[in-house]
């Protein structure tokens, strides 16, 4: 009861500020509305609580549930000693902090891709959340729905000017996508990732239409570095866009194709030719890695010793879960499974029935995946890259379909595909023939393929892909929306002149 009545106290703090900050008063949506966006982003923070909550799929596994519970074991140890929370925040790798660490399930990720554990960064928010919740779930939601609510409105501040005669269709598209509203107003990264990027967009576009001021340059320094440690390869993907957009705004709109041509060649050529650096290489080795995953099963290890464990998902009832010490669980005696160690990976032994009653930190715990579709396998080359990458952004813009929707998410997300094909063409079909800010349509799409591509090529389960393209979802809609004539389009529509006439 206490966390409800905190999150309708915290909603109504926010809907003030959203009616009072100078930051939320933008050309083309009014106060009410930006108000409903903020409230309707609220409903759907809950739907998605309730998804993943009575869903029994999903129970004990969901990523907003386990990093709220990693959260808040890091959240008690400022009641026990107040300069140990603040040294686990700031990412101190004492070993006196051990104890407070073993509590959580995701923070010390050993076994991970990457320079850096993003899961930290939602951990560390929820860790933060908890001071104004009490270790209450709602009132987190609450905040990432303000959050990313605000990293929406950076975006639909630096794109108005270019859309100025159709900032109601801009609104819908970029606040009322349900992928946008349902994944974007969960307690997970994406709603960091939407406000992060949002406002790094904002600030950029901010100093070069405005100039530079220490106050803009600290803002937008600060927003790189909060996207990098939330999900670095989108800030990857968004440099080479920003740099293109920059070079534009500073010399003119003449020959943008050029311009982002040379920028992103500058950007990509050194590094293929990085020495030891085999781009191709990592990217199999996460698409075999997802795919296994997807099949399902459990791998557990000793991440201290090397040591990796892995079950058939054939076998229900597998692991025990630690209350203890969430994040790990021993394995169910009598349990056949097959050991190695990271180095030596042709040195596997297979145990028919378990007799092991050690602890192991969970990498996964999954049955297989409903949404499973098969992906053409890649191999260590740049060709193969190449080659496989218009089937992975074809499966990634417009799958699943409306016969491939096994439950009712992959059928919300068929629905908005569905729509979305039918957006295309209707753009394409009532399309203008003097296509102005073609730079927009450029950056926009460049961000898009990018992203689109990386996901198809590693991901096999189309729910993932849904998840993780939905922070640039509505760069996707944009250009077409630039395209179209809507003079010619209302015209063939008139009923809807009350609406975005």
């Amino acid at each position: 009861m206490l966390g409800v009545i905190l999150a309708i106290a915290y909603s109504a703090v926010f809907i003030f500020l959203i009616r009072k900050l100078s930051f939320f008063q933008v050309e083309g949506i009014s106060k009410n509305a930006l108000t409903l966006a903020f409230i309707v982003k609220i409903i759907f923070g809950f739907i998605f609580w309730a998804v993943y909550a009575t869903y029994s799929k999903y129970q004990n596994r969901a990523d907003a549930f386990l990093y709220f519970d990693d959260g808040l074991a890091i959240y008690k140890a400022l009641f026990e000693h107040p300069l140990d929370y603040f040294r686990i925040l700031l990412g101190s790798s004492d070993p006196a902090l051990d104890h407070y660490i073993q509590n959580t399930g995701h923070w010390n990720m050993v076994y991970i891709q990457g320079i850096y554990n993003e899961t930290r960064t939602i951990i560390r928010f929820n860790a933060i959340a908890d001071i104004f919740s009490f270790g209450n779930y709602h009132v987190h939601t609450i905040f990432i729905c303000f959050l990313s609510l605000a990293g929406l409105t950076g975006i639909y501040k630096m794109l108005l000017p270019y859309l100025s005669s159709k900032k109601t269709e801009l609104f819908i598209i970029i606040f009322f996508l349900p992928s946008v509203l349902f994944w974007g107003s969960g307690v997970l990264k994406e709603g960091l990732i939407l406000f992060s990027m949002g406002m790094l967009l904002y600030y950029c576009n901010c100093i070069l239409k405005e100039g530079f001021s220490i106050r803009k340059i600290i803002l937008a320094i600060l927003f790189t570095w909060l996207l990098a440690i939330t999900k670095l390869y989108l800030l990857l993907i968004l440099f080479p866009a920003l740099i293109s957009y920059a070079w534009i705004l500073k010399t003119g709109n003449r020959k943008p194709e050029m311009k982002f041509i040379i920028v992103f060649a500058v950007c990509v050529i050194p590094a293929i030719l990085i020495p030891n650096y085999n781009l191709p290489f990592k990217l199999m080795d996460k698409q075999r890695q997802n795919i296994y995953m997807a099949n399902g099963g459990s791998l557990i290890g000793k991440p201290e010793e090397n040591k990796f464990i892995y079950i058939k998902p054939e076998i229900l009832n597998r692991i025990i879960y630690l209350k203890a010490k969430p994040g790990y669980c021993k394995i169910v005696s009598g349990v056949p499974y097959t050991s190695w160690y990271f180095d030596n990976f042709t040195d596997s032994a297979y145990v028919m029935h378990s007799a092991d009653t050690s602890i192991y930190w969970i990498y996964y715990n999954l049955s297989k995946a409903g949404s499973v579709i098969d992906i053409p396998l890649l191999y260590p080359s740049y060709s193969s890259v190449l080659k496989n990458s218009p089937v992975a952004f074809l499966n990634t813009a417009f799958r699943p379909h409306l016969l491939e929707a096994k439950n009712p998410l992959m059928l919300m997300s068929a629905l908005e595909n569905s729509l979305i094909i039918a957006f295309i063409l209707l753009c394409v079909f009532f399309y203008s023939k003097k296509i102005q800010h073609r730079h927009i349509i450029y950056f926009c799409f460049s961000i898009v393929i990018l992203l689109f591509v990386l996901t198809g090529l590693t991901t096999p389960i189309l729910g993932a892909a849904v998840r993780y393209k939905m922070p640039v979802l509505p760069f996707f809609l944009i250009p077409f929306l630039m395209i179209l004539d809507k003079e010619i389009f209302l015209r063939g529509f008139p009923f809807l002149k009350r609406f975005i006439g």
